[in-house]
């Protein structure tokens, strides 16, 4: 009988899927492209009364990929042969606690749609408040995980190949000027950059937590 294990595959798993929700709730945002953007949020509510169904599920995408993120993140410190854990914690919790966050505002989609249609001139006000606080969460995510993966990467040493750190550095690096996104497209335009840097950054961890088997004597292998 294998004395291997893989301790951290459920949390690789639970990345995977998370990320996967991420890119369908993006997928969803076809035909609202004022989405996340502050320059003109009575477009944003006019598109998601015109594309309900598509505005809840993208909220649903996001709030349950956000959430899949946490334990994610928090197994961070875990990674074998990390080379400052109690720093590599630091970074993990900022990460999670920016996804959670946004996570608590990413429904506001769902409940404009449902409950607050631009058909009604008197639920304009009311709308556009959701969806800035939602905004201003999102904001605070990308600001909080640029930070997170900057400390992480720091702190990773030999758990994570140099190459990797580096791109997660570059993609903290890139993440934290759009916690100004709510301040200005310009800002929220560079979630084009900044999107896909740590979205792959993500990707490659979580495959290579869900690879990675110790053995009873605690060995570490990586395939």
């Amino acid at each position: 009988m294998s004395t291997e294990s893989r301790p951290l595959a459920a949390e690789g798993a639970a990345g995977l899927l998370g990320l996967a929700g991420n890119l369908l709730a993006i997928a969803f945002l076809g035909g609202i492209p004022h989405a996340w953007k502050p320059g003109d949020l009575g477009a944003w509510h006019a598109e998601i009364t015109a594309h309900a169904h598509n505005a809840t599920g993208s909220a649903w995408a996001f709030t349950v990929g956000l959430a899949l993120l946490v334990p994610f993140a928090l197994a961070w410190p875990r990674l074998p042969r990390l080379g400052r854990p109690g720093l590599a914690r630091v970074g993990a919790l900022l990460f999670a606690i920016g996804a959670l966050l946004d996570a608590a505002g990413t429904p506001t989609g769902a409940v404009v749609a449902r409950f607050l249609p631009d058909s009604d001139p008197m639920n304009g006000p009311a709308a556009r408040a959701l969806l800035g606080c939602s905004l201003l969460l999102d904001a605070t995510f990308n600001g909080l995980l640029g930070a997170g993966l900057i400390v992480v990467n720091i702190a990773a040493g030999p758990a994570l190949s140099r190459p990797l750190r580096a791109l997660g550095v570059v993609a903290g690096v890139a993440s934290l000027p759009v916690a100004l996104q709510a301040v200005s497209d310009d800002y929220a335009r560079l979630l084009a950059i900044s999107g896909p840097l740590w979205l792959t950054w993500c990707t490659v961890v979580a495959v290579q937590m869900i690879r990675t088997k110790t053995s009873a004597f605690g060995d570490v292998t990586q395939r």
